[in-house]
């Protein structure tokens, strides 16, 4: 005959007391996992961060409570439909709303980054035209200031 135990035989020889600390450890890890079950199902944006923070922390309460109120709010609600609800809180910046920016000239002045010397030079000799009109510099510092301007 084998020595190997019958199916029917290896059914009946479990012990409930067993079964019963099985079930209740996976409640316990349900209970101690839900608000990141909660942030998975919501499709929150920082689920990541409150996994680890549940997963490490959460047996301080404090954390787990945090967790899980943290679980149920959006930091934003975005206006575009396809955009995520939240993300703006700094901790999770992969998951922050992409906004496509134009830069615009308000004032319409069309001006190259590097500017040809001679208009450096009228632009500076206007502002100087201007000090000494507005008395803030008299007629000899203007002259010494436009030989300097002028010559180089």
């Amino acid at each position: 005959m084998s020595s190997l135990p019958s199916a029917a035989f290896a059914a009946t020889d479990v012990d409930p007391g067993y079964a019963i600390i099985a079930v209740f450890l996976l409640i316990v890890a349900i209970i101690y996992e839900l608000p990141a079950i909660i942030a998975f199902y919501r499709g929150h944006p920082n689920r990541w961060l409150i996994l680890v923070l549940c997963t490490a922390l959460a047996g301080t309460g404090i954390v787990w409570l945090g967790c899980l109120i943290w679980a149920f709010m959006a930091v934003h609600i975005s206006k575009d439909p396809q955009g995520s609800n939240g993300g703006e809180s700094g901790l999770n910046p992969l998951a922050n709303d992409v906004q496509r920016v134009r830069i615009e000239n308000p004032s319409g002045i069309q001006r190259s980054i590097v500017q040809p010397a001679h208009l450096d030079t009228v632009d500076k000799l206007e502002r100087l035209k201007k000090l000494l009109d507005d008395g803030v510099i008299d007629d000899a510092q203007f002259r010494r200031m436009r030989d300097l301007i002028a010559g180089g």
